[in-house]
C-alpha cells in the first residue's frame, strides 16, 4: 500500500505549473518583433484621455430614466403576484426606500407579509375548542383499538382535530392503512 521512502506530506504534484523563465519571455518578445509586431509605450496622459473618451456618454439621470419604466413594469407584475418587499429588493436590485418611493409615485400598493405568530394562532385555536372530556373520550377509544379516522367519525370531529388532540395531549393514535396521514 505504501511505497518505501514515500512521505505523504511531501508529495510533489505533476499538475503544478512551472514558473515561466525570464529568458522565455524575452525570447517571445523578440519573436513577436521579428515577425513585424510593434510594441508601443503609451503615456499616462494618453491613457487618461482614452479612458475618458470610452466612458459612458449618457449621464446617470438619463440611464435611470431609461431603466425606470422597465423596473415599474416589473414592480407591478411582481406586486400582482403577491411579492413582498424583500422579493422586490432582490428582483429590482433597489433598496427599500427607492422601491417604496417608486410604488407611491405610481400608486402601486405593496402587500406586506403577516408575522409568523399570527398564522400559528389559527392552528392552536382548533384544539382549544375541544373540551378535555372529548379528548378523554378520544384517548379512551384509542386504547380500545380504534383508529384516528374511526374516532373522528364517532366523536363528530375531523381527522385533523383528532391528530391535534394527540399533539396537545402527547398521545399517539392508531393508524390504519386506509386512513389519511396526519
Amino acid at each position: 500500500m505504501f511505497k518505501k521512502g514515500y512521505i505523504m506530506n511531501n508529495k510533489i504534484s505533476s499538475a503544478c505549473p512551472q514558473e515561466a523563465d525570464s529568458l522565455d519571455l524575452a525570447a517571445a518578445v523578440e519573436h513577436f518583433v521579428a515577425q513585424g509586431g510593434v510594441i508601443d509605450i503609451v503615456s499616462q496622459a494618453a491613457h487618461q484621455a482614452a479612458t475618458l473618451s470610452t466612458a459612458s456618454t449618457t449621464p446617470a439621470p438619463e440611464i435611470a430614466a431609461v431603466e425606470k419604466p422597465d423596473k415599474l413594469d416589473t414592480l407591478k407584475a411582481l406586486v400582482a403576484k403577491g411579492a413582498g418587499i424583500n422579493a422586490l429588493q432582490y428582483s429590482l436590485r433597489m433598496n427599500k426606500r427607492d422601491i417604496k418611493q417608486l410604488a407611491a409615485e405610481h400608486g402601486v400598493k405593496i402587500a406586506f407579509s403577516r408575522p409568523v405568530n399570527e398564522t400559528g394562532r389559527a392552528h392552536r385555536s382548533e384544539t382549544s375548542d375541544i373540551d378535555d372530556t372529548v379528548a378523554g373520550h378520544a384517548m379512551h377509544y384509542s386504547s380500545l383499538g380504534y383508529s384516528a379516522h374511526e374516532i373522528a367519525n364517532i366523536l363528530g370531529l375531523s381527522v385533523r382535530q383528532v391528530w391535534n388532540i394527540g399533539k396537545a395531549y402527547r398521545f399517539e393514535f392508531k393508524i390504519n392503512e386506509g386512513d389519511p396521514s396526519p
